[in-house]
């Protein structure tokens, strides 16, 4: 974006859901941003209003700028943080295209959504994948063994690179990422959860104690989780 763009930012979010990396990026920022509660606890993901914004009803959705005047909607929350990046380059939440860095981080954020984001849903909404309390609880079991996993890799990653965030010694959306789906696993008390892990642990208690990750939490009324 340049100097002095007007356009507003409306995260549609829910605490502690999938809009919380967005909602930390856009305060790393410095974007102009307004939040837009859905309710999920009263039904809000199948109301009309947010079908419009979102057809598919999952958080996180976010407009860059109003749609009715040449603003669009987009969804996915990998997506959105890059988006932000993008448009706030300055605010470095994404090394300068064609460097390393940029690469290390792109890789490590689609690593995220497509590992631990992917898996931690299996395991939180088990009751879409099984049909009996039996079959529920293996999916549990099962899921919390491959997030054991997971973590266990960027546990040994982080310790191997020795820097203090994922892509190096910069902080990145990913590592806002991260931040956000290990509070998950962390709620959940897996077995081996991302705490027990001593590089990973640094590592989200050096994220969560940056001024746009205090601030999310403070908004949304939730966290800190380590």
């Amino acid at each position: 974006m340049n100097a002095g763009d007007p356009t507003v930012y409306t995260l549609y979010y829910y605490p502690d859901n999938a809009s919380l990396a967005p909602h930390m990026c856009l305060l790393h920022a410095g974007a102009p941003y307004q939040l837009a509660l859905v309710d999920r606890a009263k039904g809000a993901l199948d109301a009309d209003w947010f079908r419009a914004v979102s057809p598919n009803g999952k958080i996180p959705a976010m407009a860059v700028g109003d749609p009715a005047a040449g603003g669009f909607v987009m969804t996915e929350a990998a997506a959105l943080c890059l988006r932000i990046a993008e448009d706030f380059p300055a605010a470095g939440l994404m090394p300068p295209p064609g460097t390393a860095a940029r690469g290390h981080a792109m890789s490590w954020l689609f690593h995220l959504t497509n590992t631990l984001q992917a898996d931690s849903n299996v395991h939180n909404y088990a009751r879409r994948y099984a049909a009996t309390d039996e079959a529920i609880a293996q999916v549990r079991a099962e899921t919390a063994a491959r997030l054991g996993a997971h973590l266990g890799y960027i546990d040994r990653e982080l310790a191997r690179h020795g820097a203090p965030w994922l892509a190096g010694d910069q902080v990145t959306a990913a590592d806002y990422y991260l931040l956000m789906v290990a509070g998950w696993l962390e709620q959940f008390a897996i077995p081996d959860p991302p705490s027990v892990r001593p590089a990973l642990r640094a590592h989200l208690e050096r994220a969560q104690a940056l001024p746009a990750a205090v601030e999310a939490y403070r908004i949304e009324g939730h966290g800190p989780y380590f």
